[in-house]
């Protein structure tokens, strides 16, 4: 007799959010591997993203002593607060939230507290629901998690460049899905034994 072996696939929307070209688009890209053709990362072309843009990709991730398979949506978030009054929208069933700033730009690092306040925070996301990128977008810059304000003090923090090291963004990537896709995972058992109640 044949066995089947069932895969399950757990769907998740992270949001990519951060100020005015910080590198959101570029790292949404490089995690969704839709830099086609382009042997640099981080020359692939971006433009100012409009409202929202959404990517979709699948990731096998280890968890345990096992690995899970995740359905992830990525939701690269404009930077411009003109788009504000979509947010709420934007912000429905996400389960993860990645804070992007530009490490190269001196200060950008304290916007974070309002973003958290907009998007984690709202969003009543646990730290580890959350994840810090500064993007090094040249090697040049540096990137320490020491102007981070302290309301972020126990999110993890990553020094991020498409420069060299990409393999270091999907690992930390990875890691920070596997969180993600357990608070996906508790979240529809609530809503499942909530069913039965």
């Amino acid at each position: 007799s044949r066995h089947q072996i069932h895969c399950t696939m757990t769907e998740v929307k992270i949001l990519m959010v951060g100020p005015k070209s910080s590198g959101k688009s570029s790292l949404s890209n490089f995690l969704a591997d839709a830099v086609q053709n382009c042997e640099t990362p981080s020359m692939a072309p971006t433009k100012p993203t409009v409202g929202t843009r959404i990517l979709e990709f699948d990731r096998s991730v280890r968890k345990g002593t096992g690995s899970v398979n995740v359905s992830v949506e990525l939701w690269d978030v404009s930077g411009d607060r003109a788009y504000e009054a979509a947010w709420p929208a934007i912000m429905h069933g996400a389960m993860g939230v990645i804070y992007v700033y530009d490490a190269g730009n001196a200060g950008e690092e304290k916007d974070l507290d309002q973003w958290h306040r907009w998007f984690g925070m709202t969003l009543g996301f646990k730290d580890s629901q959350c994840l810090i990128m500064g993007h090094r977008k040249s090697l040049e810059a540096s990137s320490s998690r020491k102007g981070v304000p302290k309301s972020l003090a126990q999110v993890h923090f990553v020094s991020t460049t498409l420069e060299e090291n990409h393999d270091l963004i999907k690992e930390e990537f990875d890691r920070f899905l596997v969180h993600v896709e357990s608070a996906a995972h508790e979240m529809r058992q609530k809503e499942e034994q909530s069913v039965f109640d």
